[in-house]
């Protein structure tokens, strides 16, 4: 008599290791780096893939992140680094807002925030009251 024996695999679950926001404050001109670490685990069989969005303040939509050498760039294992110089033109009003890291296997999805809050900041187009 022969057996047959099948095993049913459970999918893991992506698991960020440390889900809460990142937030930092900046001064509009400021020469500054920051890393948003976005790290997380899945089981061997489904590795993990990073997608960083940056989200539109007016409409919420999620823009997915181009990278833009020398100032943003997504690492392999998930980082998003921001740098700028203190003599760039837009400053950190360029980057200011949030950003959701999606963190996903063949199976699931975990979300990190990032949030960049610029001092003294007025976006295009407003006027200081």
């Amino acid at each position: 008599m022969a057996y047959c024996m099948y095993a049913v695999m459970m999918a893991d679950r992506t698991v960020i290791h440390n889900s809460s926001t990142i937030r930092v404050t900046v001064d509009l001109h400021e020469d500054a780096l920051f890393e948003f670490p976005c790290s997380a685990d899945s089981d061997d069989s489904t590795p993990v893939s990073y997608r960083w969005y940056h989200v539109d303040e007016e409409t919420e939509e999620q823009i997915a992140v181009r990278i833009i050498p020398g100032e943003l760039t997504v690492t392999d294992n998930g980082s998003l680094i921001i740098q700028l110089a203190k003599n760039h033109a837009e400053g950190w009003g360029k980057f200011h807002g949030r950003y959701i890291c999606r963190a996903s296997n063949s199976y699931s999805e975990a979300v990190r925030d990032a949030v960049i809050h610029v001092k003294n900041y007025i976006p295009p187009g407003q006027s200081i009251r």
